[in-house]
């Protein structure tokens, strides 16, 4: 996943007294990245007591089309210890889709220590939209048969305000379906402008009958778009079903040949 670094690191002072205030309480987290990219900010929890704690951690204030999650290197966590006179970092990601407006928002982070106390800090989040990808147009429904091709087309836009490089329509299929793209690849897309994908998917003979959804999404070096879906929906190939029935006949008239001749003897 594409990630914007925070442009301000503080370290967060939590205090056993009083109401639990920073001295950078006044000092707000501050971070501007593009829709379709991902906001990080670097944080230090520092416990100046002479015991170890737990701090639970929350954000609040953001849209719900905003994802935001705690990490120390590896999974996502809320809740992390910090040893006595000791400090911890934590990493905050808040995911913007691409398709969030252009706009200033206010939320706050909360460290919450298994005493009681707590620290409330303001985050902000700027987002741009320099960059913004969409599908605008794509079949919806395809119906085909196990063992044949299938294509069709997409249209991508360049819905931002500065060129976009390297675009691609990404085809997340099954394993083994052979996707080819057309064309594979396009060097620069301005702003304002849309191209044309085709796509040529090959089902694999062995495909069991199935309606199948599959993901595109056009993507570039700067951003990518929502994804969007296209139902596929997968039918025994008659060929199939009419080779299957030739060698069942075939079965029976060798059972029936065979016991003609076991009779005569």
């Amino acid at each position: 996943m594409k990630r914007i670094i925070a442009l301000l690191i503080l370290s967060l002072t939590l205090f056993s007294f009083g109401t639990g205030r920073s001295r950078a309480d006044e000092i707000a987290l501050a971070q501007t990245v593009q829709a379709g990219l991902t906001a990080q900010y670097a944080l230090e929890i520092h416990n100046d007591t002479g015991a170890e704690h737990s701090y639970r951690l929350a954000m609040s204030g953001l849209p719900n089309t905003l994802t935001a999650t705690f990490t120390q290197g590896g999974p996502v966590l809320d809740n992390v210890i910090v040893p006595a006179s000791s400090y911890g970092r934590v990493t905050l990601w808040v995911a913007v889709p691409a398709d969030t407006p252009v706009g200033h928002y206010a939320a706050q982070f909360t460290a919450a220590r298994d005493d009681g106390t707590t620290l409330v800090h303001p985050v902000t989040l700027n987002v741009e939209n320099t960059y913004a990808l969409s599908i605008v147009g794509q079949n919806i429904n395809v119906t085909t048969f196990s063992g044949q091709e299938f294509s069709f087309e997409a249209t991508a836009a360049n819905t931002g305000a500065a060129p976009v490089t390297n675009l691609t329509l990404k085809v997340d299929a099954p394993a083994k379906w052979v996707t080819q793209v057309d064309p594979p690849v396009v060097a620069q897309l301005e702003a304002g402008a849309s191209v044309n994908f085709t796509a040529r998917v090959l089902i694999p003979a062995s495909q069991i009958t199935l309606d199948q959804t599959v993901s595109l999404t056009a993507a570039s070096d700067q951003v990518s778009s929502p994804e969007s879906k296209l139902v596929v929906r997968v039918q025994q190939n008659p060929n199939y079903l009419i080779a299957a029935g030739v060698v069942m006949a075939v079965a029976v008239a060798g059972v029936f040949i065979y016991f003609r001749i076991k009779g005569r003897r």
